[in-house]
């Protein structure tokens, strides 16, 4: 598959945003960040407004261990669409990754607000509030008191 892209490529490269993208995702999933990086930022030269590919360069940046490279291009794609869990959640894992628990946690509770469908979220606010020793507030996460969590982190309660 990533021959026929790259053919694709020298076919025709005057829009190959596309091409570019479905490249990064298969770089990705071998392990090739770098060339995957290289390959989601020449998308982005074709769609600069794409939210989801944003998020996409910031998981592979984090996924090559450059967690704190990844947090700008989440904020980009949150300031395209504001509401998406996805990077919320992806960037709580950076900040985690970075030890920023309490920035992992505000980010872990965002990506609830939106997502309540995604419980595995509790299990990573338990432990970046554990890694914080704030052992005050593992109890709303047992009780899966969102609100609750309102008067210690600034997030939005949707």
């Amino acid at each position: 598959v990533k021959n026929m892209l790259l053919s694709a490529l020298e076919y025709d490269p005057s829009d190959a945003g596309d091409v570019y993208e479905a490249l990064g995702v298969i770089y990705n999933v071998i392990k090739d960040y770098d060339a995957a990086i290289d390959a989601f930022r020449k998308a982005l030269e074709s769609r600069p407004d794409d939210h989801q590919l944003w998020n996409k360069l910031g998981a592979t940046l984090a996924n090559g261990s450059q967690s704190e490279e990844a947090l700008p291009t989440y904020h980009r794609s949150l300031k395209l669409k504001p509401k998406y869990a996805r990077a919320w959640l992806n960037m709580a894992i950076s900040h985690s990754n970075l030890q920023n628990h309490d920035e992992a946690a505000r980010c872990y509770l965002q990506t609830l607000s939106l997502n309540p469908a995604a419980t595995h979220c509790w299990t990573y606010l338990r432990m970046s509030l554990s890694s914080n020793e704030r052992w005050d507030l593992l109890p709303l996460v047992f009780e899966r008191n969102l609100s609750g969590f309102q008067e210690h982190f600034d997030f939005v309660l949707y």
